[in-house]
């Protein structure tokens, strides 16, 4: 499809927001500092109502008929999809931020007007660390989908769900730079590389990882590299593969009569090798929970019996957790690691050790039918980032 290009003077377009909630305060937000003929449509959350205040725009409870303009952003997709309808019908532009394909408007990434006395900060490039959760888009945080939304440049990893990727700005530039073991995209240095590039060049990056950045996640290690360059930063924190798949399983990570702590351990050390502090980590009274363990699953089973765990302590294997391919595998120390000597798992897998397997049975709630994430598939992924990318 051709487009015709138009630039509009905000000062002399009839526009008009269509929602009152979270994803119109989002949008609403890509028009301050503009001398924009705004009206706000709904019963506002008292943010968006201060906001327009601010900026003088006009909030009424009853919907548009007519306007050059609407911005539909209700936070349904059913209302979305009515009221581009209507606007199709009435012939009047429309965008929908949460379906790009009902808009006959397209936005560009930033709508803020820098004047003179904007303060410098805004000018500059800018990266989000942002953790995406463990597979469900469910657990996004509300402010890692606003840094999605307004992201010039997307830099995300393997276990990033496409359902996720799918709420970043369409216009946005995606670069995969995802790791599987022993097969890795781009180097950790060109990662960092890339991050200090397009930071530099004025962009808004979000490095985008699957589950908490700054755990297990290298995270500390690419914001150094954004510190020594002395560029701005901040951290989006997400929920961490141990705690989301532990609630999808129905496994709490302690509990009074099982567990009175937790440890989050790697079963894949920098070195390759899987050597551990096995004599504590096989005290009585606690979780284990091995992330990147699936390779190391017959040593770690081995070193717990032989540092003193009970054989028959009881065991959990997770595949693809939160999404619709998430399988659970349980059996003890002693004998899990028989039980899925033929199966060929689909990573990210997660282990868990500890009696609080045992609750699963009464505490299982997660239908894979329901689940809001397909999962990952293996074979090819997108084309990684390439050095000359990043310049």
């Amino acid at each position: 499809m051709e487009l015709l290009s138009l630039q509009f003077d905000p000062r002399h377009l009839e526009a008009h927001l269509i929602g009152a909630g979270q994803d119109a305060l989002m949008m609403a937000r890509q028009f301050q500092g503009l001398e924009l003929d705004l009206t706000l449509h709904g019963e506002m959350m008292p943010a968006l109502t201060a906001l327009a205040r601010e900026e003088s725009w006009r909030c009424v409870e009853e919907m548009p008929e007519t306007g050059q303009l609407w911005v539909v952003a209700t936070g349904s997709p059913v209302e979305d999809a009515c009221w581009a309808e209507r606007a199709h019908e009435r012939r009047i532009g429309v965008y929908v931020p949460s379906c790009p394909t009902l808009s006959t408007v397209r936005l560009p990434v930033r709508t803020r007007a820098l004047t003179p006395e904007t303060p410098s900060a805004l000018r500059r490039g800018h990266v989000s660390l942002v953790g995406a959760g463990p597979g469900d888009p469910g657990l996004l945080t509300l402010r890692a989908l606003e840094r999605l939304r307004e992201a010039d440049v997307v830099i995300h990893d393997r276990l990033v769900s496409p359902e996720i990727l799918a709420l970043a700005n369409p216009d946005a530039r995606r670069l995969y730079v995802g790791k599987a073991r022993s097969a890795h995209s781009v180097p950790q240095e060109g990662i960092n590389q890339s991050l200090v590039d397009w930071a530099r060049g004025g962009y808004q990056v979000v490095r985008l990882k699957g589950g908490d950045p700054f755990i297990f996640g290298r995270g500390g290690e690419e914001l150094q590299a954004l510190a020594a360059a002395k560029l701005s930063f901040e951290v989006v924190p997400g929920i961490t593969a141990a705690t989301g798949i532990s609630a999808y399983t129905g496994i709490p990570l302690t509990h009074r009569d099982h567990a009175q702590s937790v440890r989050f351990v790697t079963g894949h050390l920098r070195n390759g090798t899987c050597d551990l502090d096995w004599q504590t980590l096989a005290a009585p009274g606690q979780t284990l929970v091995f992330y990147m363990g699936l390779g190391t699953l017959d040593t770690l089973c081995d070193q717990l019996v032989q540092h003193g765990l009970p054989a028959s302590t009881p065991i959990a294997l997770v595949e693809q957790g939160t999404t619709a391919r998430q399988r659970l595998h349980t059996g003890t120390l002693d004998d899990l690691p028989g039980q899925l000597a033929d199966l060929k798992a689909a990573p990210p897998t997660l282990i868990i050790v500890g009696d609080v397997v045992n609750l699963h049975d009464t505490l299982g709630w997660f239908a894979t039918q329901t689940a809001k994430s397909l999962g990952w598939e293996s074979g090819k992924h997108p084309s990684p980032l390439s050095l000359a990318d990043s310049r």
